[in-house]
């Protein structure tokens, strides 16, 4: 017995040592892992961006305001939502529940799957954008602005036989480009009736950073290369490199420039669309709105604010001349305009709560409501 533990002693402390060196070295590759996912995951919810961004306490202390009730689960509201590695347009929404919000299995802010192909008497919509159309900062995922859109349009254009079903892809810091891959090559793909865009701000809020719209990657993009690098580095392999056509410019992209480059993109996505409309309303944001600011909102106002402005100005004249049967724009960016200080709408720059959302899909359901009269009655 002494003679077998005398042999089988050196293979058992090897084998020791190799299980001790493993755990070790998983232990430090999760530990680094772990630190990257954690940052990330502290943008998840309004209670994570709260307590992580530097801000006044004005800023800190009254973002109820800009909610109907102050009672609020601030830990449950969605603002960055988890994504996950999705073809052509970088990353989008992960399938899940997530806080308060729910993507569906189609990547979709909606509680409902989408039905392919599509049920008979139904007039289905796709909403596309950033973080505002996704819904950051929405109490609850009947309050985003595509779910409020979905119940006006039934309880206003309602008629026997017919349902009317909206569908949120959008995904926080997508610009016109993500938007129009997702056109081109999936919502049209999806029976659409109608496609309209809530969008232009991350447009102007990239080209601000120096960032060419057409070729960029957005905050997740960066945060799956950084995982992919980590990875790399801890298996002793050459990290991926930063791509010389994509990095930022030192300066601000010329107004002219965004305004282009997103027509760019409009010109192309209705193309796909071909017979199926597009409204592209261009969204509120803080540095343009004619709205008495709250001491609260005035400030979160961006010392970008001009350049906000000659964008918006060049963005609004150029997609205002596009003469495409299939393609409409809207700009409701002063849909606040007409509010007072008293009157609380905007969570930061560009994110809003309910109240805003509400007053947003109202706006939006004005302009629609007789383009799809008009369109059902020539059908």
């Amino acid at each position: 017995m002494k003679k077998l533990i005398y042999i089988l002693l050196p293979s058992l402390v090897l084998c020791a040592l190799v299980a001790l060196g493993y755990w070790a070295g998983l232990y430090t590759v999760a530990g680094r892992f772990d630190k990257v996912i954690r940052w990330v995951e502290q943008g998840e919810t309004l209670a994570g961006v709260l307590a992580v961004t530097p801000l006044k306490d004005e800023q800190r202390n009254h973002y109820a305001r800009a909610y109907t009730s102050s009672a609020l689960d601030i830990g449950s509201i969605s603002w960055s939502v988890p994504n996950q590695p999705t073809p052509f347009v970088g990353t989008a929404p992960s399938p899940g529940q997530h806080q308060n919000a729910h993507i569906n299995s189609w990547q979709m802010r909606n509680s409902e799957e989408l039905q392919m192909p599509k049920p008979e008497g139904v007039y289905r919509i796709f909403l596309t954008g950033g973080s505002t159309a996704y819904g950051s900062g929405a109490p609850s995922q009947e309050q985003t602005i595509g779910s409020l859109l979905n119940d006006l349009l039934n309880k206003n254009l309602s008629k026997p036989g017919l349902r009317y079903e909206v569908f949120t892809f959008a995904n926080p810091a997508w610009a016109s480009t993500q938007e129009r891959i997702a056109i081109e090559n999936y919502l049209s793909e999806l029976q659409p009736d109608l496609v309209i865009s809530l969008s232009g701000n991350n447009d102007v809020f990239w080209a601000d950073a120096g960032r060419n719209v057409l070729w960029f990657s957005a905050f997740s993009d960066d945060y799956f290369k950084t995982l992919a690098n980590t990875g790399l580095k801890t298996a002793g392999r050459k990290e991926l490199q930063d791509l010389p056509q994509a990095r930022p410019l030192p300066q601000p992209v010329p107004a002219q420039t965004v305004a282009y480059r997103l027509e760019k993109n409009v010109r192309l996505g209705a193309n796909a669309l071909q017979d199926v409309n597009w409204v592209f309303f261009l969204q509120p944001t803080l540095s343009v709105t004619k709205k008495s600011l709250s001491s609260r909102e005035k400030d979160f106002l961006s010392n970008s604010k001009e350049y906000y402005l000659q964008c918006y100005q060049a963005i609004s004249e150029r997609l205002s001349t596009i003469r495409l049967k299939n393609f409409e724009f809207v700009d409701i960016s002063g849909v606040f305009d007409r509010y007072q200080s008293e009157d609380d709408m905007f969570l930061d720059q560009f994110h809003f709560g309910d109240k805003g959302n509400a007053i947003i899909a109202q706006a939006i359901l004005a302009s629609l409501a007789p383009k799809i009269e008009f369109s059902m009655r020539k059908n």
